[in-house]
């Protein structure tokens, strides 16, 4: 959907399809010179693929910005996960309609410093946001004490009147 919101738009988009390596995206982003990379995450599985693919262009020495979306993604996720595996710009796109706003936005040379700024501003209050959500776990020593304790053998367990499948 992306693809096609982009070309109605006047934007050349190189689409490799579904389950593409790493290795593939990579290699075809330098072959042609692009100015953005977008993955879209659909099932699970993908998450850990896109912070791969962040990870791999950071260790290429790539610099275009790098576009997350698809229906397994979030902001959240993006700024807490995918970011830290890329220095450069790391944009979620919620909706397939947003795309050629952020693109735009991206290529800008009057809007990209600004956006990137409040892309950046937004990221950290996500991953603040994120880290103050987190559990205190108690170390396992304290809750090994802490842990339910009840006497069994006083407890009165009624048998149930049928084990077994009926049909």
């Amino acid at each position: 959907i992306v693809g096609v919101v982009l070309g109605c738009n006047s934007y050349e988009v190189i689409d490799l399809g579904v389950m593409v390596s790493c290795e593939k995206i990579l290699e075809e982003a330098k072959k042609h010179g692009v100015d953005v990379i977008g993955l879209s995450g659909l099932i699970t599985p993908s998450l850990d693929q896109m912070v791969h693919v962040a990870g791999e262009m950071q260790r290429e020495g790539f610099d275009v910005p790098l576009l997350i979306g698809g229906a397994t993604t979030s902001a959240k996720h993006t700024a807490v996960k995918i970011a830290p595996a890329y220095q450069h710009a790391v944009v979620h796109v919620q909706d397939a309609s947003r795309c050629v706003g952020v693109v735009e936005r991206l290529l800008s040379s009057e809007r990209s410093d600004q956006f990137l700024a409040e892309n950046r501003e937004l990221q950290a209050q996500l991953v603040t946001s994120y880290r103050q959500r987190q559990a205190k776990l108690l170390p396992y020593d304290e809750a090994c004490r802490r842990a339910f304790a009840t006497d069994w053998s006083h407890a009165e367990i009624e048998q149930p009147d049928f084990v077994g499948t009926r049909t």
